[in-house]
């Protein structure tokens, strides 16, 4: 094993049990509140849960100086991966509990707030703002929620106000300034120019063309050459990323409540800059709780929340293919001025053509995209407690989302090249629109030793919604972005051309009606026992297939309360679960059992000077049988708690079996692309375990740890339909460079590359000389890699060399292999809080062990393909020679052999790129992702003044990563198909984040 790996891994299991021995030998007193958890459409203590939940308080958060909730729970919950595909300001966030169960659909958790449905719930809400998150992770509590809980379901609650409360005032605000942690490394002026003098003199032909093109732009003889040993370098990366990206966030909170009401009301503005140029996030949001009492029995309350945000900067690739990779330039762009007949900060448009390259500064200038959405929650609950035993509570909610996306295209970019050199303008806009209803009765009664909770309920949920795009081209080369998002007349064909027509769409209406109840029963406080169903008729499928039904039951034992463990001291807590049920999926399109004509300018025809839309059916085949995706679970686990509450935390043991997987499959019948399957089967299983408590709790000092460490298995059991005849498998393309790089097989899991193994490259054994000829022919039996690697060009010395792993003595596709898995073999964080009088600090931790990255990046940047003039990866100066050091060629064996002695990486390949394993790389790490220290005036040092709480804070985020990983993160991930995970190409590079604030409670 990798001696650095190796030493990473006892880090972890160092740093994660010496302060759980610690709090075995310390044994002062604390107390600790009985919680109160939400588990679906209830509250229930925390001692009587049954299910496999997890939660995490506001008051864990509070001290994060994070823009969004998703960020400020990463690596605290068990069975929680939380990962930040890139860097960019405001970018994506994926939450995936307990695995992915889905394959070509999303995996993501249903998000409720305050009762009701919010997509991407967690990029949105400010941390300030949050009571509490619970977690449900397996179906025995998720089955509530029917045909949107297969994922898992986040729980937010809210802070709200207080009756009978005097009305406080909170300021916390922060400000900080982001710095790019790492570059890449690329080669250096003098070395750039080598490598383009191996390129342009390989033929060694005196005065032909390329002679001729290197002398004109690098210099006319190898010795003149050194002058580029003192040339001032260009680091664009630095250029491009080194901004220093300040931010500014203000949370501002008022809570109160009279003897009847309680009202609470926030706001929260992010205004922060992107290190890359241009780039940034800005972020305004507004939430107001109001409760009231209208009598004993009648309760009524509202919440209106409303935010927007503005997101700009093209990023570094919108969708990541090489074409549209803003990164790619700033790497292999050449490294200095000149060597061009136009300026280097000028465009030059041959240049350009010859190298797919240009200047990354005027690129991005010429690139403009701002990205907007406008979230508005309404919802509104009516409580009304019939008797002292039954309650009735109905819910009504109204969520809506607008999103407007203008991007502009310059004159220098591909794509305005493509439209005789004239701007493009692209205006996208989207509203998605859900109205749910919510009412349930809810029975509780006490009656000896029994304890009995009974919900009953019934739901309807409707999503509706349309979308727009616009493509304009053809814009005067003068025009400014602003000019032309607000005047797209301005944009004028030229004579005897047309403008696309405007592409409408309708989202088909998503309807969901549905019935559900639960029974939870206590025995003697010692047995419980929970059982809960639930039926969902959605619209998305055929009548006969409309109905689901979702059971599930789940048991606790609460040994601890047993007469032989009654009077155990050091034992304050000890709970066995089991839980066993189905919840299900229907996350594809409505009415896809059906015909439907589509109008739009896709399907039009010309008339006049324009395109008249026309109709045609869907590219998607209907499919009347398709059905429910269903999760099974079973779920084991146990809940401890030590010596007084100094020590608590579980453990739990899943089995996680999904059938019947709603997959998009690709079909063979004419005029269609695909048809919505259910088709395959997979499985999750895994281990969690979380403990917490306090190591030291004395007057002056105190310190606190809550950790938790998982791991899960995911495998394919099934591809049903979905493969070839006599196959167990198919291939996948993640979109980049490496053509069908992932593999989905029947044993594996999803996530699995899939590739060729790298050999290192030809050396001179490998080959026979002709004296006479100069020629190098590859031996008789020694495989090639021509055909794959090469474009097809002879093999010569020093070529990339792939493994004939079948040994039919020729490399082909025959030849891949799987190459490891995205997925970790176990992942968690720790966080640690220390307490010293008036000072606290705080050290949290999260990290992931044993999954593979995808460095993309660097296989392209170690691949030359058709472009000379490249930049390229620092590797690539420990290259295969063919030119001594008097710039001469070398061909002769004993030479050559001596030339390169000390050299190990090979020639740069011409072929088309493709995944090898010198890609793959351990994406093993421990990040310190949070460091807080803060000081609390004492209590009434400002109370003259009204100032109840005052605390300063600093913070750094993402301090430091140990890791083996080379490329820029080792959690970076820039596709957004659960196939294919873990993939690295062109992200935006995460940063260094320094925050100082304060805290003030008037």
């Amino acid at each position: 094993m990798d001696k650095k790996v190796q030493s990473i891994k006892w880090l972890y299991l160092t740093a994660f049990l010496i302060p759980v021995l610690a709090m075995a030998q310390e044994k002062e007193k604390e107390t600790k509140i009985d919680e109160v958890v939400l588990v679906g459409y209830n509250k229930v203590s925390k001692k009587d849960v049954t299910n496999a939940v997890s939660s995490v308080k506001g008051e864990a958060l509070k001290d994060m100086p994070v823009n969004s909730a998703a960020e400020a729970i990463q690596g605290r919950l068990a069975g929680v991966q939380v990962q930040a595909s890139e860097g960019k300001p405001g970018g994506d966030v994926d939450i995936t509990i307990r695995g992915g169960t889905s394959i070509t659909g999303s995996n993501a958790p249903l998000y409720i707030v305050d009762g009701i449905q919010m997509d991407n719930a967690m990029t949105i809400l400010s941390p300030k703002e949050i009571e509490s998150i619970e977690v449900l992770k397996d179906a025995s509590s998720t089955s509530i929620y029917g045909s949107r809980g297969a994922n898992g379901v986040v729980l937010i609650t809210t802070k709200s106000g207080r009756k009978k409360a005097i009305t406080t005032i909170n300021y916390n605000g922060f400000t900080g300034v982001r710095k790019i942690m790492n570059t890449l490394d690329v080669l250096d002026p003098y070395e750039f120019v080598l490598y383009q003098y191996e390129l342009y003199k390989k033929n060694g032909v005196i005065g032909d063309a390329d002679d001729i093109a290197f002398n004109t732009r690098y210099g006319s003889t190898y010795k003149e050459l050194e002058k580029y040993k003192s040339v001032q370098r260009r680091d664009w990366q630095d250029e491009l990323f080194g901004n220093e990206a300040f931010n500014f966030t203000h949370n501002l909170s008022v809570n109160g409540g009279s003897e009847k009401s309680a009202f609470s009301f926030t706001l929260n503005h992010v205004d922060e800059d992107g290190i890359m140029l241009g780039s940034g996030f800005k972020r305004s949001m507004a939430n107001f709780k109001y409760d009231y009492d209208i009598s004993k029995k009648l309760k009524f309350g509202i919440n209106a929340r409303y935010g927007r945000s503005l997101t700009n900067g093209v990023g570094t690739s919108s969708s990541g293919s090489q074409s549209n990779n803003r990164l790619r330039n700033s790497v292999r762009y050449q490294p200095f001025e000149g060597g061009s007949t136009v300026p280097v900060d000028d465009f030059d448009p041959s240049y350009a053509t010859n190298t797919n390259l240009v200047n990354p500064l005027l690129l991005n200038d010429n690139e403009v995209r701002d990205h907007r959405i406008n979230d508005l929650l309404l919802n509104a609950y009516l409580n009304y407690n019939i008797t002292k035993d039954l309650t009735f509570r109905s819910v009504v909610g109204y969520v809506q989302r607008d999103i407007s996306t203008n991007q502009f295209w310059g004159t220098v970019t591909a794509q305005a090249r493509a439209n005789a050199d004239m701007p493009i303008v692209q205006l996208d806009r989207s509203q998605t629109r859900r109205i749910t209803n919510t009412n349930t009765l809810n029975y509780t009664k006490k009656f000896g030793q029994h304890k009995l909770d009974v919900l009953l309920g019934q739901e309807i949920i409707q999503t509706d919604g349309e979308s727009s795009t616009n493509y304009v081209k053809w814009f005067p080369k003068s025009i400014l972005p602003n000019e032309a998002f607000a005047n797209i007349a301005a944009a004028t064909p030229p004579p005897g051309l047309i403008q696309d027509a405007a592409r409408t769409a309708v989202i088909a209406p998503d309807r969901l009606a549905s019935f559900f109840g639960r029974v939870n029963y206590i025995f003697a406080n010692k047995y419980i026992f929970t059982a809960s169903v639930r039926a969902d008729g959605s619209n998305v499928f055929m009548k006969g297939n409309q109905w689901g039904y979702f059971p599930a039951a789940s048991l606790a034992w609460k040994v601890k309360e047993e007469k032989f463990l009654k009077d155990v001291d050091w034992l304050n807590e000890l709970k066995l679960r089991v839980g066993y049920g189905l919840s299900g999926n229907n996350r594809i399109t409505s009415y896809l059992w059906a015909n439907f004509y589509n109008i739009n300018a896709n399907n039009g025809y010309v008339f006049g000077t324009s395109v008249t839309p026309g109709a045609a059916v869907s590219t998607t085949q209907t499919n009347p049988n398709v059905k429910w995706e269903a999760t099974v679970s079973k779920n084991a686990g146990i809940d401890f708690e030590f010596f007084k509450g100094r020590l608590y935390g579980s453990v739990d043991g899943y089995i996680t079996d999904t059938k019947d997987l709603l997959v998009l499959a690709k079909v063979p019948f004419p005029g269609y692309a695909n048809q919505f399957q259910n088709s395959g089967k997979t499985r999750n299983k895994g281990l969690e375990f979380t403990v917490g408590g306090s190591v030291i709790d004395k007057e002056n000092f105190g310190w606190k740890i809550d950790a938790n460490i998982s791991t899960n298995k995911n495998t394919i059991l099934s591809l049903g339909s979905g493969t070839a005849a006599g196959q167990d498998y198919y291939l996948v393309q993640s979109g980049g460079i490496g053509g069908f790089d992932f593999i989905a097989k029947v044993g594996s899991s999803v996530g699995t590359y899939y590739g060729y193994v790298t050999e290192g490259r030809y050396e001179i054994s490998d080959f026979d000389y002709n004296a006479s000829t100069k020629v190098y022919t590859l031996k008789a039996g020694v495989p090639s890699s021509s055909a794959i690697a090469l474009g097809a060009k002879a093999v010569q010395p020093g070529d990339l060399k792939l493994r004939d792993l079948n040994g039919d003595g020729q490399i082909t596709d025959a030849d891949r292999q799987e190459l490891g898995s995205a997925l970790p073999k176990f992942y968690g964080g720790f966080n640690q809080t220390f307490r010293y009088k008036n000072f606290d600090m705080s050290l949290f931790f999260n990290f992931s062990v044993g999954n593979k990255v995808y460095n993309a990046n660097k296989i392209e940047n170690t691949t030359q393909y058709l472009y000379r003039d490249n930049n390229m990866d620092a590797a690539v100066a420990d290259r295969w020679r063919w030119f001594d050091n008097d710039g001469v060629k070398v061909t002769d064996p004993t030479q050559l052999a001596a030339l390169n002695a000390n050299t190990t990486m090979w020639t740069p390949p011409t072929g088309q790129y493709i995944l090898h394993s010198y890609g793959i790389e351990d994406g093993s790490f421990l990040r310190l992702n949070n460091v807080t220290l803060g000081y609390t005036l004492p209590k009434g040092s400002l109370e003259m003044i009204g100032v109840k709480n005052f605390r300063l804070y600093a913070t750094v985020n993402n301090l430091f990563v140990i890791t083996g990983y080379s490329g820029y993160d080792p959690e970076a991930s820039t596709r957004r198909n659960p196939l294919t995970p873990g993939v690295d190409y062109a992200a935006y590079p995460r940063s260094r984040f320094f925050v100082t604030g304060v805290d003030i409670t008037f």
